[in-house]
């Protein structure tokens, strides 16, 4: 194995792991209802393409991604399309749980086109939290070189066991899943990291390795702190490779994908089974019954935590205080029961109140550096803090508030009980609306811009075509002026084809990063500026095309005769 590098920082929270951990994988109860919202991912929301009375079966796109960035969604269960509406489409089920696949895939044989291909057919995004179409990551590779796929199993925040349970179980297929990444990015090493505490998930990933794999794979078991399963610190800890400011894993040659995405795309491929499950871990004091089930897509959380005894006679039903989904230190409490389950869901809390309290009143700062130790990017929270409630943008960006994870570790050690995190999330947000009016200015001008060469471009074509006239009317040009001129033509239709053809480029790259590094931000005006440039290139191919038909051949060299 590896020696383990380190990233600074870090803390160790209570794990409260074992409730969960303690009972094998199992499948929930076939809801009879489900509600799938269309926003289950980064970007645009897909559109929804049924209506209402049309009959599904489980795998039946209900949504197709809109935009580049973006992601199908898929009935969870057979039945009858019940609503359709602008944020979410509801199912009721017939309780046959008929399947519609897609047909399977010999992945060591299919062209990666056509694996890109079934990775967008499935709806599969990444399963940690960020929600990033796959077949968008997989792309990677046309911008940057990949060197090593890391298979993302620390799994560090308290409670969740999802990734632990999901090893235990299908270690063979997760590194078969690792397999079919590491093939379209052109990975040359697999590295899996995983913390010390999950010995089951460690034994079932040594006992399949011990199979071969394909591409080399590496196991590497790292100490258990909190947060080691951020990318950027896993990246540092496996590798001592330092991912640059506002970078992506890419730029040092790295793709990250967590155990459960890496099955999803298994069984995608292999299987021809969408996205339309997923492993959720159910714990908390508040239900009898905590563990990792299999939970459709669309499930009601309520229906969910009751089959799990939130409402066990052993129980007092005021116990509960606060559902959260995901971890105590990076989630967020659910307003409403009534919420469903969604490709982004790893992880429901049941507390009650003396599990997870509310916090003492916030005291001034004592300046006493706890939580600078403890950033796990070397920022300096203390100040962010004061710039934040100032509101003093600039120097938020000169401190970099943009690298921070909002991982919670300096609100977790902090004396004075400030919720630090919400600042910095409240600043985040208005910069990025800043950004986004900013934006929304730049694409205006460059519209107008846009519209006005366009136009003069197209006067100046209507002036040379009537001159042209003109002068064919007054005499026959010769030939080789004729082909010259052709020549010239076809010249510069090249370079604007090329030119168009690299803004297209440039505009993907641009909003597929901007996607990754801040999944929260609408990325609107940066679809619009894809299409506009696409649109660019099919005119330019199109005026290419028209020219080079038009174009008389070049006339054959003449052989004089013996």
């Amino acid at each position: 194995m590896p020696s383990a590098f380190d990233f600074p920082g870090g803390v160790h929270p209570p794990e409260r792991k074992q409730r969960s951990n303690q009972v094998a994988l199992i499948d929930a109860a076939l809801p009879s209802r489900v509600t799938l919202p269309l926003q289950q991912h980064s970007g645009q929301p897909a559109t929804p393409c049924v209506s209402q009375g049309d009959g599904v079966k489980v795998g039946s796109v209900i949504a197709k991604r809109e935009g580049m960035i973006s992601s199908n969604v898929h009935a969870s269960i057979s039945g009858v399309v019940a609503e359709v509406s602008a944020t979410h489409i509801s199912i009721d089920g017939d309780g046959r749980d008929e399947w519609f696949r897609l047909p399977p895939l010999a992945w060591q044989q299919a062209e990666p086109q056509a694996l890109l291909a079934r990775l967008n057919e499935s709806g599969i995004v990444g399963l940690g939290g960020a929600g990033f179409p796959t077949h968008i990551k997989a792309r990677v590779v046309e911008q940057h070189a990949i060197h090593t796929l890391v298979i993302n199993a620390a799994e560090c925040e308290p409670y969740i066991t999802a990734d632990d349970l999901t090893l235990r179980h299908y270690s063979n297929e997760v590194l078969e899943g690792a397999q079919i990444i590491a093939r379209l990015c052109g990975a040359a090493q697999i590295i899996i990291g995983i913390e010390d505490n999950k010995p089951d998930a460690i034994a079932a990933l040594k006992q399949a390795l011990s199979n071969g794999q394909p591409i080399a794979v590496e196991l590497t078991v790292i100490p258990t702190r909190y947060p080691s399963g951020g990318e950027h610190q896993l990246i540092k800890k496996l590798l001592d490779l330092n991912v640059p400011s506002g970078g992506l894993p890419a730029d040092v040659g790295v793709l990250c994908h967590n155990p459960g995405t890496l099955l999803a795309v298994l069984h995608a491929v292999r299987d021809g089974q969408p996205l339309v499950s997923r492993v959720v871990t159910l714990t908390g004091e508040a239900i009898a019954q905590p563990g990792n089930r299999w939970v459709r897509l669309g499930t009601s959380v309520k229906e969910l935590l009751e089959q799990a005894g939130l409402n066990h006679p052993g129980l007092n039903p005021a116990a509960l205080n606060q559902v959260i989904q995901g971890g105590p230190m990076m989630g967020s409490p659910l307003r409403t029961l009534d919420t469903p389950v969604t490709k982004l869901t790893n992880c429901l809390i049941a507390a009650t109140i003396a599990e997870l309290p509310p916090g003492p009143p916030e005291s001034p700062c004592i300046r006493c550096g706890e939580c600078e130790s403890v950033c796990p990017v070397a920022l300096l929270p203390q100040q962010l803090h004061w710039y934040a409630r100032a509101q003093d943008d600039a120097q938020l960006e000169r401190y970099h508030l943009s690298d921070c994870i909002e991982c919670g570790a300096c609100s977790y050690v902090c004396p004075s009980h400030i919720a630090l995190v919400d600042d910095y999330r409240d600043a985040k947000h208005r910069l990025r609306q800043q950004h986004i009016e900013t934006t929304k200015a730049e694409h205006a001008k460059h519209r107008f811009e846009f519209r006005q060469a366009r136009i003069a471009r197209e006067e100046a074509e209507k002036q040379a075509r009537k001159e042209a006239r003109q002068a064919q009317s007054r005499r026959t040009p010769s030939s080789s002026a004729s082909a010259s001129s052709g020549e010239t033509d076809l010249r510069g239709l090249r370079i604007a084809h090329a030119a168009a053809k690299a803004s297209v480029r440039k505009a993907e790259k641009n909003l597929a990063r901007v996607a990754q590094q801040d999944p929260k931000q609408p990325l609107d005006d940066l679809e619009t500026q894809l299409a506009t440039a696409k649109e660019n290139l099919n005119a330019a191919e199109l005026q290419l095309t028209q020219a080079q038909q038009q174009s008389p051949p070049n006339p054959a060299p003449s052989k004089e005769s013996p």
